[in-house]
């Protein structure tokens, strides 16, 4: 069932260390299923494509190629991956706090 293979999909995806979830946008893939919409994932049965967000890291086209290939096995087909936004990690992002004086 669609809805299985796109769960399987997300769950592989969402495993790589260094994504930090799927990206969706206008114009990106979504796919439509019933009572729930999945942005950035679109698969057939030839091969699909998904977009994520990675957290920013040096190490950006290796994060990208394992994502291919964990969502490639879990679809069973070949997927294209698209990084559509990256984000510093949480523990940069945050402000530091200011030591009182």
């Amino acid at each position: 069932m669609q809805s299985e293979r796109i769960d399987r999909v997300i769950a592989a995806v969402s495993a790589v260390d260094g994504v930090i979830g799927l990206h969706s946008a206008p114009g990106v893939p979504t796919t439509y299923l019933p009572g729930r919409i999945v942005g950035g994932v679109r698969l057939n049965d030839s091969g699909g494509k998904v977009h994520v967000v990675l957290e920013l890291r040096s190490a950006l086209l290796e994060t990208a190629e394992r994502v291919r290939q964990a969502a490639s096995v879990a679809a069973g087909v070949p997927v294209d991956v698209v990084v559509g936004d990256v984000a510093a990690p949480e523990s940069l992002s945050s402000p530091t706090p200011r030591s009182e004086q």
